[in-house]
């Protein structure tokens, strides 16, 4: 469950939903759930996921 992430959410299922690709960066702290974020919002959508270190 995620909380006070509303907009956020919005910004990618708005996103998802377009008929053109986009290219979203997801950035901040470290430990702060932008991966969970991500894997909330998209369940099982996902095919591909890069992550820098």
């Amino acid at each position: 469950m995620l909380i006070g992430r509303e907009k956020e959410q919005k910004l990618l299922k708005t996103a998802l939903r377009d008929d053109r690709s986009h290219f979203i960066a997801v950035y901040g702290r470290y430990r702060i759930g932008k991966t969970y974020l991500i894997r909330e919002t998209f369940e099982n959508r996902l095919t591909d996921q890069y992550r820098e270190r």
